[in-house]
């Protein structure tokens, strides 16, 4: 092997061997990156239709609440805890869990949350998870990436007082 070494007709081989591995890293970082994009670009893709469903479901019972004049109990119930709230996140979750699996081998969503504010007759709500991307190196799965993704939507009550 050291004579291979010392051959100078072996430093070429050698140095695009080393060449040829740097490139493949470089492209395959590049292509991991572009997985990541795409997958989150799907997650998202997936809260935003619950959040579809989300905002029908708070429209209905925003409609109602304000036929029966009492929106203001309903703005409390919809941010404070409560079972209503929980029975909404419930749906969410299953909403984005039947558009996209929240965990693969390669991901997976956690910390799927809901946070609603109301400015007079507007109803904030913002959707919020994590998603941990995994690699699998020699047999191991390691978490590479943990990336937050957030969706925001708004209803503004059209009826009533």
């Amino acid at each position: 092997m050291i004579t291979v070494l010392r051959n100078k007709r072996a430093s070429t081989p050698i140095f695009t061997a080393i060449m040829v591995l740097v490139f493949a890293m470089i492209i395959s970082a590049v292509m991991y990156i572009a997985y990541v994009q795409i997958q989150t670009t799907n997650i998202r893709n997936a809260m935003k239709t619950g959040l579809s469903n989300l905002a029908y479901t708070i429209s209905e019972d925003t409609y109602t609440a304000l036929r029966e004049s009492n929106f203001d109990e309903y703005a409390d119930r919809l941010t404070r805890t409560s079972s209503y709230r929980t029975m909404l996140e419930e749906t969410y979750r299953a909403d984005v869990a039947s558009t996209v699996p929240l965990s693969t081998s390669e991901y997976r969503i956690t910390d799927i949350s809901l946070d609603f504010t109301v400015e007079g007759k507007k109803i904030r709500y913002t959707c919020t998870c994590d998603v941990t991307f995994y690699v699998n190196i020699f047999g191991n799965t390691i978490p590479a990436e943990v990336t937050s993704v957030e969706i925001s939507g708004s209803h503004t009550a059209k009826y009533g007082r």
